[in-house]
C-alpha cells in the first residue's frame, strides 16, 4: 500500500471508531464512565456492530431551505437579468441603421457598394477604356526619381 492509501485508511478506522464510542455510549446505560471499556472498545471494531451514522442531521432545516431557495430564486433572476440587458445591449450595437450616416436613410446610388469596389464592378465602360493598362517594359521605361 502506498502511503496516500494508508492515511485514507486511518482516517476511515478513525471515523468509525468516533462513530462506534458515541454510539456505545448512548446504547448502555450501565456504563457511567466517560471513557468506553475495553470490551466497548473492541466490539466497537467488530463490523457486526457497526451502525449506519445519522446523515439526517447534516441536512439543512426548514428555515435553511427556505433562505438556499430564495438565494438560488435571486441568483436566476439576477443571471437572467444580467443576460437580457446583454442582449438589448448587443442588438443595439448590432443595428444596421446606426451604421448608416445620420443624414440620409439608404446610401447614395453614385458610390459603389463594398464587392462592387473590390471587384471593379462599379466602373462604367468609359472609365475602364480610360485607364491605361501598364506593362512591365512601360513602368521601366519611366523615368528614374532622383533623390
Amino acid at each position: 500500500m502506498n502511503q496516500a492509501t494508508t492515511k485514507i485508511a486511518v482516517s476511515v478506522i478513525a471515523l468509525v471508531l468516533a462513530f462506534n464510542i458515541n454510539t456505545a455510549k448512548a446504547q448502555s446505560p450501565s456504563s457511567t464512565s466517560t471513557m468506553p471499556t475495553m470490551g466497548e472498545f473492541m466490539s466497537g471494531l467488530n463490523p457486526m456492530n457497526w451502525k449506519m451514522p445519522n446523515f439526517k442531521s447534516l441536512l439543512p432545516g426548514q428555515d435553511d431551505t427556505a433562505r438556499i431557495k430564495q438565494k438560488k430564486d435571486g441568483l436566476v433572476s439576477d443571471v437572467t437579468a444580467t443576460a437580457s440587458k446583454s442582449w438589448q445591449r448587443t442588438k443595439e450595437v448590432l443595428d444596421p441603421r446606426r451604421l448608416m450616416p445620420s443624414g440620409s436613410s439608404e446610401p447614395k446610388d453614385d458610390s459603389p457598394g463594398f464587392f462592387a469596389s473590390m471587384f471593379g464592378g462599379g466602373k462604367t465602360a468609359e472609365e475602364t477604356e480610360a485607364e491605361h493598362v501598364a506593362t512591365v517594359s512601360d513602368f521601366l521605361a519611366q523615368p528614374k526619381l532622383n533623390r
